[in-house]
């Protein structure tokens, strides 16, 4: 199902002068150790950042979109629990959203954020998670706009690429994941939900089509039938230029059977529609139910993945795991997260805090870097929900041992963050440098689920690029570069961030040559 802004894409790449592709000499890119903090987060709010591929669809918006939306959805406020309702009729503890006082609608944004330590006695680890509920009440139909806020929001920080979790038809796939036993056997269940399946994928795609069509409509990514006279072409707002795709997220704190429903919809989607590319595992990793049915959800994931090899195709994960510390969950649960997720065929790992606390866990990095497994990492989150951050933060050593680091948001507007500040503190709190940057921005591109072949024979370290476009950055794309470009998604996204950074880097140069 190709989209209008990807054949835009393909032009784009195409077009591009290979010359404009080729950085400029080390000693004339930024260099951190020289600028004050505040340069550094300018430098970085402008270099292209490759993609984020782990954030949630729902946490995207900020606390200030929600309740702007509430009031026009005409939704109130339950000011004693400071969270969002149902339309009501105002009185006693409820507010109607468009009437919230300063002080009322400063207390809201406390309450739908964790821009407040302690807020109602809460833990940064309980406000985070219970913020979700807090805005529950906001209407299905405001997804499309919160896709275009996130698609609007990259842009503006010159990255153009997003994975989004969220879960459509998500009531339905547990209904019809609720059909047989306990979740044990998954092969029955596979046999009970067949029936009922092509239906449910009928329904998400039409979901999805709503969702993108909405985000287009409040972005304005039509060409207006009013253009001046005599301007013959439109350039499109930047958020339409970001590509967007989709990753189902699971709940894994429902009945097994239920999650199941899910994850199974997510594998059948994914082969029916190419905007959708992987699955997720999502809430809390350390909820009692989570804990107990941890390695049942692995086994789920292992099944699927080996069943849609069978059928000749390929089911991608991208698993939340070791997202725990002592505070949360026993040493015992600590010791195997990250390797069952590995072995059950993550391709990404969702987080990865307790690694250093996992059972060999060198071992376990080498065969993270053998296979290409690389961690997500989210460091605004890490430090709201489990106090982890600094020199206790196990990037630093996933980044010298050579896994695939990519920075992330995770829920940016819950921890009012961006990709840019997610940046920034991996230079002020974990000494990354402008090119470990640089490789993480690539690595956005790198371990997505866009399907095709990628520019580079060594992702992660990026010395040398595929025989078809090799030594091409200095000179005209050869015919053999072209074809890659026009079959590859990956590719093409690739070859436009290299265009992107080097532009950057180039302007960068000219501007502080001496």
């Amino acid at each position: 199902m190709q989209r209008w802004w990807a054949l835009a894409g393909l032009v784009a790449a195409l077009a591009t002068p290979a010359w404009a592709q080729v950085r400029p000499p080390v000693d004339q890119r930024p260099d951190f150790s020289q600028m004050s903090r505040a340069e550094i987060r300018a430098v970085i709010r402008a270099m292209p950042k490759g993609g984020d591929l782990h954030i949630h669809l729902s946490g995207a918006p900020f606390a200030e979109t929600y309740l702007d939306w509430a009031a026009e959805d005409g939704l109130c406020v339950d000011t004693a629990r400071w969270t969002l309702t149902d339309p009501c009729r105002p009185g006693g503890d409820l507010v109607a959203a468009s009437g919230l006082t300063v002080d009322q609608r400063s207390l809201m944004i406390d309450s739908l954020s964790t821009r407040r330590p302690g807020f109602a006695g809460r833990s940064g680890h309980d406000q985070f998670f219970s913020t979700f509920g807090r805005f529950d009440a906001t209407p299905d139909h405001r997804r499309g706009d919160m896709l275009a806020d996130l698609m609007a929001t990259l842009a503006a920080q010159n990255t153009f690429y997003v994975e989004v979790m969220w879960m459509p038809q998500s009531g339905p796939a547990r209904e019809l994941g609720a059909v047989s036993g306990d979740g044990s056997n998954l092969a029955a269940l596979d046999a009970a939900m067949a029936l009922g399946m092509p239906a449910l994928v009928e329904a998400a795609m039409a979901e999805t089509d709503a969702v993108e069509a909405r985000a287009r409509e409040v972005l304005g990514c039509s060409s207006p039938t009013d253009r001046a006279p005599g301007v013959s072409s439109w350039d499109p707002p930047g958020g339409c230029r970001v590509t967007v795709r989709h990753l189902v997220q699971a709940n894994r704190l429902i009945a097994p059977p239920q999650t199941y429903g899910q994850l199974a919809l997510g594998d059948a989607l994914i082969a029916a529609d190419p905007r959708w590319v992987g699955v997720q595992l999502v809430a809390p990793e350390d909820h009692a139910d989570a804990l107990r049915n941890y390695r049942l959800h692995m086994e789920m994931i292992r099944h699927l993945i080996g069943r849609r090899m069978d059928l000749g195709g390929r089911l991608a994960a991208a698993l939340h795991a070791g997202e725990l510390t002592l505070d949360y969950a026993p040493p015992a649960d600590m010791a195997f997260h990250v390797t069952g997720a590995v072995q059950a065929g993550a391709l990404r790992i969702g987080h990865g805090l307790s690694i250093p606390s996992e059972t060999a866990g060198h071992d376990l990095l080498d065969r993270m870097i053998a296979g290409g497994v690389a961690v997500e990492i989210s460091l605004t989150s890490n430090a709201d929900i489990l106090g982890i951050e600094g020199q206790d933060h196990p990037v630093i050593w996933l980044r010298q041992a050579g896994v695939p680091v990519i920075y992330t948001t995770d829920d940016p507007g819950i921890s009012r963050s961006d990709l840019s500040n997610e940046y920034a503190r991996a230079v002020f709190d974990t000494g990354a440098t402008y090119e470990d940057l640089v490789t993480s921005a690539r690595n956005a591109l790198a371990f997505s689920f866009l399907p095709g072949e990628g520019l580079w024979q060594d992702p992660g370290r990026y010395q040398q690029m595929v025989s078809a476009c090799a030594g091409q950055m200095d000179g005209d794309a050869t015919a053999s570069c072209q074809v890659l470009l026009g079959a590859s998604p990956k590719a093409r996204e690739q070859w436009a961030f290299e265009a992107r950074l080097a532009n950057f880097e180039r302007d960068w140069a000219a501007g502080h040559a001496l």
